[in-house]
């Protein structure tokens, strides 16, 4: 529990630590984050001696043909979110990862078929409402928002369909990045701010790229030994972390956005009573 706790409490405050970067170009914080990323969960596979695992795994055409597709939502996800902390958007990151499990449980009836429950139709309703109040009546999309969780939903389906371990994966994913990150930083004019970048930002971007992995690492040490149900309530915590940070940082929460958080909550709600009985109703018929 403290380990699966203590990745979701690092994924919540990292608006805090991206907000260091703010003065950067995100699309360089972005790029030495792959780097840094791939570089450590290498580092962290040698240690632990995996690397031939990982050598297996670039090697192996089936699982490319799903790490592939997952790498560019995974890369969509990391941009999206960087350039929502950079630009005042915190608050909408919170209302995206809250939205996450709707957008799953609707990506598992309509690609795994998985089977669902009155409460949980009920659930995704008063998410959907609370998307389409907040468009229709404010006039004011929360596109942020609704992309990260459909990034973030549809690369935890395609990993779902590779069946890849959480480490494992992000090495591979982000030294298939690499290459494309190396040439963009070479060919590109932004590429040559780094020189100019300073002893403090160049530690910073070795710290992104432990504080992308971390968080991953304890989470994957941690779901081996919880219950599903557990997992799932405690996947909240890092949205209401960065729901406070925005709020820190001074962000207000307008009336589109209240809305919308108000409508996802009730959802969140009647989720969580779903999933209790759905727990209550296994645990008797093993009795």
């Amino acid at each position: 529990m403290l380990l699966a706790a203590s990745g979701y409490i690092i994924w919540g405050v990292l608006p805090l630590f991206w907000g260091l970067l703010g003065h950067i170009d995100n699309r360089i914080t972005m790029a030495m984050r792959i780097i840094w990323s791939a570089v450590f969960t290498t580092g962290i596979l040698a240690v632990t001696r995996r690397l031939p695992e990982l050598k297996a795994l670039l090697g192996n055409r089936q699982k490319i043909k799903f790490l592939a597709p997952a790498m560019l939502f995974l890369l969509a996800d990391w941009w999206l979110f960087i350039y929502a902390v950079q630009s005042g958007h915190i608050l909408d990151t919170s209302l995206g990862y809250y939205m996450s499990p709707f957008v799953v449980f609707a990506l598992g009836m309509a690609v795994f078929k998985e089977k669902t429950n009155f409460l949980m139709l009920i659930a995704m309703s008063l998410a959907f409402a609370g998307v389409a109040i907040s468009a229709i009546y404010y006039g004011r999309f929360p596109l942020i928002s609704v992309a990260l969780s459909l990034s973030f939903a549809i690369y935890g389906a395609i990993k779902k369909s590779a069946q890849i371990e959480g480490v494992l994966s992000i090495a591979a994913e982000t030294m298939m990045m690499t290459p494309l990150v190396v040439a963009f930083l070479l060919l590109s004019p932004i590429g040559r701010t780094l020189a100019f970048n300073t002893f403090t930002d160049h530690l910073l971007f070795v710290c992104a790229g432990i504080a992308t992995a971390l968080p991953l690492m304890l989470y994957s040490l941690g779901v081996l030994k919880l219950p599903y149900v557990m997992l799932g309530f405690m996947h909240y915590i890092s949205p209401t972390l960065s729901l406070f940070c925005g709020l820190f940082m001074g962000e207000t929460i307008t009336p589109d956005k209240l809305v919308t958080f108000v409508f996802i909550w009730a959802a969140l709600a009647v989720y969580v009573v779903s999933v209790a009985l759905e727990e209550k109703k296994k645990r008797l018929l093993m009795q």
